[in-house]
């Protein structure tokens, strides 16, 4: 199972690795290879190893060492009988498609995102947009069997021209031992500068270039004419941070929004069990078209009402238990958290009906068996599907 990015720096490879921790609990031999950063990042998110993790093996730095990674790559191959792929960047897929052609193993792609789009909002080189572009739409021709993370890339799948009796969809789940509505109680508020007797809006995620916390602080403001003893607490780090700070010093509401940065992940399920409502906010554009919001998650594992902009899964996910709202806009958002704050009734029955929705949908041992089923079916086949 090989994923491009940082397993322990970058936040955003928790799939690959609840997916490869299912496998190997259920009894399946899995190596994890993950492309680290060459240096820290400035942020200090870091994801501590788990004991009894599957073996994770570093790739070298890619700007100088593409010929030493193709060699670990295949000698890491040989023996396995399928090779995993998430993510479309050139630095793993490349050598990846060669090793599979050659050594004749099957070859599956795990499509969780729209890097393109993606790539639009956050990379700056031309050269290198150009090249996820290329790499995005010419992998799936290469591979054996697909899962997919939501609609929109599901339908991108199919006008490529991949068979739908060779894709699956795999959403993204929670971890419903960690994330559970007993996580924490309010007390827990405090450590981080909140009353635990105030209403408590709470929103989870990384604050890289396609985060879309703005509108929460923009919102804020509109919350508090009527709800006066609200608070916001944002947590997550990235490069959207420093901004987001700047946007809270220069805002009404400022004194009522709190930002944590990075936390340690072991912290976040007791801050989600003390939150009142919790927010997942989006624009609407072809990369959240494409999403499957962790936070949402997670949210929903923890019991929790729901608002959400109207785009990408966020209307299935919360089907039954949440409020979406229309994306891209701060008087709507704050309308659907109103709605909420208004009717504690309504809240407490969403509540009870969020973490039975997770339990039944979104999970990462859900996840696992949709795999093992793409995997039975990438085993049978020896070539690409066209």
């Amino acid at each position: 199972m090989v994923h491009p990015h940082d397993l322990w720096h970058d936040p955003w490879t928790i799939r690959i690795l609840a997916l490869a921790r299912g496998l190997q609990q259920r009894g399946h031999q899995v190596q994890l290879v993950h492309l680290p950063r060459k240096n820290p990042p400035r942020h200090g998110f870091l994801r501590e190893p788990q004991p009894g993790d599957p073996p994770c093996q570093a790739l070298r730095p890619r700007q100088h060492h593409i010929v030493s990674n193709f060699r670990l790559l295949r000698e890491l191959a040989e023996p396995c009988g399928l090779i995993h792929l998430q993510k479309c960047f050139a630095a793993t897929a490349l050598p990846l498609l060669w090793i599979s052609r050659t050594l004749r193993k099957p070859l599956h792609y795990d499509w969780d995102d729209n890097e393109t789009a993606i790539a639009r909002q956050v990379e700056k080189r031309g050269l290198s947009r150009l090249q996820v572009a290329v790499y995005e739409r010419v992998l799936p021709h290469f591979a054996h069997t697909l899962t997919y993370s939501s609609q929109a890339i599901q339908e991108r799948a199919l006008r490529l021209g991949f068979p739908a009796t060779r894709m699956w969809h795999l959403p993204v789940g929670a971890d419903t031992e960690r994330f559970h509505p007993g996580a924490g109680g309010k007390e827990v508020l405090a450590e981080y500068g909140l009353d635990p007797d105030r209403l408590t809006i709470l929103y989870i995620g990384q604050l890289e270039g396609a985060a879309h916390a703005d509108l929460l602080i923009q919102a804020a403001p509109l919350v508090l004419e009527q709800i006066p003893d609200a608070q916001f607490l944002i947590v997550g780090g990235g490069e959207q941070e420093a901004a987001l700070r700047r946007h809270v010093k220069q805002s009404p509401a400022g004194g009522s929004i709190h930002l944590t940065g990075y936390i340690a992940a072991e912290r976040i399920p007791a801050l989600t069990a003390a939150a009142d409502i919790c927010v997942a906010c989006f624009e609407d554009n072809e990369a959240t078209r494409a999403k499957s919001p962790l936070k949402i998650a997670e949210y929903l594992a923890s019991g929790k009402p729901v608002v959400a902009s109207r785009v990408g899964e966020t209307l299935g996910m919360l089907e039954g238990c949440g409020i979406t709202v229309e994306p891209g806009s701060a008087p709507a958002l704050a309308e659907g958290i109103l709605t909420y704050a208004r009717d504690p009734a309504r809240r407490m029955k969403d509540c009870q009906a969020a973490r039975e929705r997770a339990l039944q949908h979104f999970t990462w041992d859900r996840g696992v068996e949709t795999l093992l089923q793409a995997y039975a079916v990438c085993l049978e086949n020896v070539t690409p599907t066209h």
